[in-house]
This record gives structure tokens, sequence and C-alpha cells, in this order.
């Protein structure tokens, strides 16, 4: 008797994965990958930076805004009655700060970047994040703050009668350059300070020296004419003229200072991505 089963055909072997870890993109591509994919941890995470930011003070938001006028105050009375600079043609006062709301940005937002990522070594340890999400979720709070801190600008500019123009609408474009070369400055100290414990304490006292080598509290016309083509080298000079030519010239900043802050923010932005994203196992042996 024959049976009417009919044998099942034989099926084909499951394909089999293949992991090659050779195959991996370049440690740069791959962070910059993993960085889109967690792009809502980052927004999540600069949402509650600026929360603790604002919720540590009494004052709040009311501080952002008070903090960045008595510092003009106090060196506008300096340097405008000791120093008593000729006719500069603009308010002194909105040139102090528009340059220190700038330079205060630069310095907060890197230091800051160095401890967010050496504060995150605890939480990366435990569930997979990727180690920039953090340095840029940084750099976004602190761009936020800046604007927050240009509601006193604009302030003053109306006390001042200093008349408003469309130039002022090419200061996010200059704020977002000055962010891109602070998260690149940012990414490289951390990544310099996870070899060598003292780069964070010699980067505080090159800040300082950056100050003073920025034209912030000084118009760059005392400087002298053998010394002008350094302060070139400088790449605050040109971003800080960015941000303040719209404010106290009513008009955009030339496009010489646009081209050397384009290539100073992304010259940094590539060179500390690179160094960071290559050298990033060193924050494993960290944690």
């Amino acid at each position: 008797m024959t049976s009417s089963l009919r044998p099942s055909p034989i099926q084909p072997a499951a394909r089999q994965q293949v992991y090659d870890s050779s195959r991996r993109p370049h440690p740069a591509v791959e962070e910059l990958q993993e960085l889109i994919r967690f792009w809502d941890l980052v927004v999540q995470w600069s949402r509650r930076n600026i929360k603790l930011r604002y919720k540590r003070s009494i004052l709040g938001v009311v501080w952002t805004l008070l903090e960045p006028l008595m510092l003009m105050t106090i060196l506008t009375v300096v340097f405008s009655n000791v120093f008593r600079f000729d006719d500069l043609g603009y308010p002194f006062p909105l040139y102090i700060l528009s340059g220190l709301l700038l330079f205060d940005f630069f310095n907060r937002s890197t230091l800051q970047i160095v401890e967010e990522t050496v504060a995150s070594l605890g939480l990366a340890t435990r569930i997979y994040v990727p180690r920039s999400a953090f340095a840029v979720a940084t750099a976004i709070t602190y761009l936020v703050n800046w604007a927050v801190a240009l509601i006193p600008l604009a302030a003053i500019m109306l006390v001042l009668r200093q008349p408003l123009s469309w130039a002022i609408l090419t200061i996010p474009f200059g704020m977002l350059l000055t962010g891109l070369f602070a998260l690149g400055v940012g990414l490289l100290v951390a990544t310099l300070g996870a070899f060598f414990h003292d780069v964070k304490l010699t980067y505080q006292v090159l800040l300082t020296g950056w100050f003073y080598a920025t034209p912030i509290i000084y118009p760059p016309g005392i400087i002298p004419s053998n010394l002008q083509k350094y302060f070139l080298l400088n790449p605050l000079f040109h971003l800080v003229t960015l941000v303040r030519d719209p404010v106290i010239l009513g008009q955009v900043a030339p496009l010489e200072n646009w081209l050397a802050a384009l290539g100073f923010s992304l010259g940094a932005l590539v060179v500390g991505w690179w160094v960071f994203t290559t050298q990033r196992s060193v924050f494993d042996y960290r944690s």
C-alpha cells in the first residue's frame, strides 16, 4: 500500500548574516550616524539642561538678562571714562555687550562640553548613547541661553535709539558658526583632557588670554597697525564681527569676515570631531 503523502521538499538553509567588523565605517562617520539616530535624546537632554539652569537660579531667566547688563555697565564705566576713547561713531555700551555675549557663550559652552562629556560616562556605560550627544546638547543649550540674552541687547538698542536694520537677520547665522566653532573646540579639549588632566586648567588660563586678545572691551582701532595682521588669525575676531556689525553699524559684516569665520568654524569642527571620535575609546577606560 503506497502512501498518498508526498515527501516534503527540502527547505533551503537559512541565510546566515555575517558581521564583518572590518567593513565598519570610519569612527567619525559612524558617530555621526549614531548621533542622527539618537537625535531625540539630544533634544531631550538640551531641554533638561535648560530647565536645570534656570531652576537653580533664584531669579531664573531674569538673571540671564541681568548678568550681561551688569557686566556691560561696569566695563562701560571703566573703559569709557578711564581710557576715554575718541568718538567711535556708535554706542560703546552696545559694542561691549554684543562682544560679551558672544565670548560668554564660547567660554561657558566649551567648558561645559568638557564637564558633560566626563559627567555622562556613568550613563553611557549603562545604556548605549553616542558620546557626542552630550556635547551637542550642551552647545544647543548655550545657544538658547545666548538667544535669550539678546533681549537686553535689543532693549539697550531701543534705549540708545540705535536704528534697527535688516542686517540683524544675519545674527543667527553668526551665532550658528560660533556654536560650531565652540563644539569643535570643546570636543578637542575634552579628548585631550582624557589623556592629560591639566588640559582643562590650562585651557581656562588660555581663555583669559583669548578674551583680552579679542577686541571685546576695546575698539579694534587702538590695535597697532603692525599687530593687526595677527588679530586676523584669531577666529573669535571674525566671529564677533559677524554679530556685532549688524548691531553697532546696522550693516552686514564684510565678506572676508564671513569666509574666515566659516573656515575657522568648519575647520575646528572637523578637527575636533575627528579627534574625539577616533579616540572615543579612551573615555571607556576612564569610566
